[in-house]
């Protein structure tokens, strides 16, 4: 083999090692993270698909939510994409090692936007600032209706994010039921108005009539 297609060798290499390593990790995190796990459980129900897209420097891979983990490939699956982010090394590294939620708000999406939100909070919170504050818990037994302190510290912005939602969705049904109504109400005022025109000029006509009976 010459160093060429040593050279070739080693760059095929690498990638893969680097999926087995992401794979490894971010499975480990999975089954032992709570947090995490009831965040993805959506996603490893709908066997979700993302295409992770970078540039400068340019490359793509993609990460499937399967029952049996997170798989990393830098082959596209033969289901369809769910979702394509669209973001820059810089920009990944400072979401998943510092948490940078600017970096997260940045990111891009293509795809099915009702993911977007979803995805923004599981990728914060597989940050690793906020996968230290609990790491320690782990590797514990205990009951899984009882959470811990740092738990639900971390889960409280996700649950006021929920609500928030939740706040605004009913908002948005009060407006749309009283824009139903206020539509309603003019469909009537109009009917009751073509009504009044019309008996007006039913008179009026009737009273012009019988006005020229009279002259002539």
């Amino acid at each position: 083999m010459n160093e060429s297609q040593h050279q070739q060798s080693q760059t095929r290499w690498l990638p893969n090692i680097l999926m087995i390593v992401l794979e490894t990790v971010f499975s480990f995190i999975l089954k032992h993270d709570r947090l995490v796990r009831l965040q993805s459980q959506p996603f490893i129900d709908r066997q979700l698909t993302l295409k992770i897209n970078s540039y400068l420097p340019y490359f793509d891979f993609y990460v499937q939510f399967t029952d049996k983990g997170v798989l990393f490939d830098e082959h596209a699956p033969e289901q369809p994409i769910d979702l394509t982010i669209n973001s820059t090394m810089i920009e990944l590294i400072r979401i998943f090692l510092m948490g940078n939620t600017r970096a997260i708000r940045k990111l891009r999406f293509e795809g099915d936007l009702s993911l977007k939100a979803p995805i923004r909070d599981l990728f914060l919170q597989l940050s690793l600032p906020k996968l230290l504050s609990d790491w320690q818990k782990w590797f514990k037994q205990s009951d899984d209706a009882e959470l811990s302190t740092a738990s639900k510290k971390r889960i409280a912005p996700l649950l006021k994010t929920i609500e928030d939602q939740r706040t605004e969705i009913q908002s948005l049904k009060d407006e749309v039921k009283q824009h139903k109504q206020y539509q309603r109400q003019l469909k009537t005022q109009i009917k009751y108005f073509k009504l009044a025109v019309t008996t007006i000029s039913l008179l009026f006509i009737i009273v012009l009539v019988y006005n020229l009976l009279r002259i002539f």
